[in-house]
């Protein structure tokens, strides 16, 4: 069994390699901005789903200091992707949220990681989409 498990390890890797890959060739075409910065923005979308978009939140989603968020936010707001709001009643407090540039670069990384992954999966038979969604599903990734 030894064998298989590394042939699966080698392939897992070698695919998570391709996803990364093709993530960094989405970043260059959009603007100079990273994966920090885009993971940034995906989780102020979500927080902002559930009304929970405060920057300390945020920092926490992303496992990061207070400090560290504050940095990342107003390079964000330099460019125009996110727009900072303190609380009137409690000036700790600020909310976060994307301006239409931000919803507008966020959804263009959306839409080329689906072109990527529909691409991929347009290999694959119905009955292997199937088999798929059922071992990654067991894999729990």
């Amino acid at each position: 069994m030894g064998n298989l498990d590394e042939l699966l390890e080698e392939m897992l890797l070698k695919g998570y390699s391709k996803v990364i890959s093709s993530e960094e060739k989405i970043l260059k075409s959009l603007d100079g901005l990273g994966l920090k910065e885009f993971n940034t923005l995906d989780a102020i979308w979500e927080l902002t789903k559930n009304k929970n978009n405060t920057s300390n939140n945020l920092a926490k989603v992303l496992g990061v200091t207070p400090g560290t968020i504050t940095t990342n936010l107003d390079r964000l707001c330099e460019k125009g992707l996110v727009f900072k709001q303190k609380n009137d009643m409690d000036k700790r407090l600020v909310f976060v949220s994307l301006t239409p540039l931000g919803v507008a670069v966020r959804k263009k990384r959306e839409n080329a990681h689906k072109k990527i992954l529909n691409q991929a999966i347009g290999r694959l038979s119905d009955a292997e989409k199937v088999a798929l969604t059922s071992l990654v599903n067991k894999l729990d990734l």
